[in-house]
């Protein structure tokens, strides 16, 4: 009887693996991370407070010495000024394409509109 019982156990169980292994599980899109860490500054290298820096998703702002941590599923990096005038003039949109999931940026330098002009 025992028998019997443990062979019709095992031979569901056994449908069970076949069916997951024929059907597979539910499909999940994979979303790489990535992150980012620097500090932005202008072309005299001082820092500048107050950029937006965003791997896609929602920004961070640099801290008064320029320095940001952002977190994303976005290789791109993008730099913006958001504020115009108030963190010591209007500065370019700068991008920066990450190739590993993690990159320390160093000083990130972008120039404020006037002197893109000038050149």
């Amino acid at each position: 009887m025992w028998g019997r019982f443990l062979t019709r156990i095992f031979a569901l169980f056994g449908m069970t693996l076949t069916c997951v292994a024929c059907y597979g599980t539910e499909y999940t899109e994979f979303q790489p991370q990535f992150s980012a860490s620097g500090r932005v500054v202008d072309s005299e290298r001082n820092p500048v407070e107050g950029i937006a820096v965003s791997l896609g998703q929602q920004p961070c702002y640099t801290n008064p010495n320029g320095r940001f941590y952002v977190e994303g599923t976005n290789s791109n990096v993008a730099i913006i000024d958001v504020d115009g005038e108030e963190n010591g003039g209007q500065f370019e949109t700068h991008y920066i394409q990450l190739h590993d999931s993690h990159v320390d940026l160093g000083n990130v330098v972008i120039k404020r509109v006037d002197e893109s002009e000038a050149n």
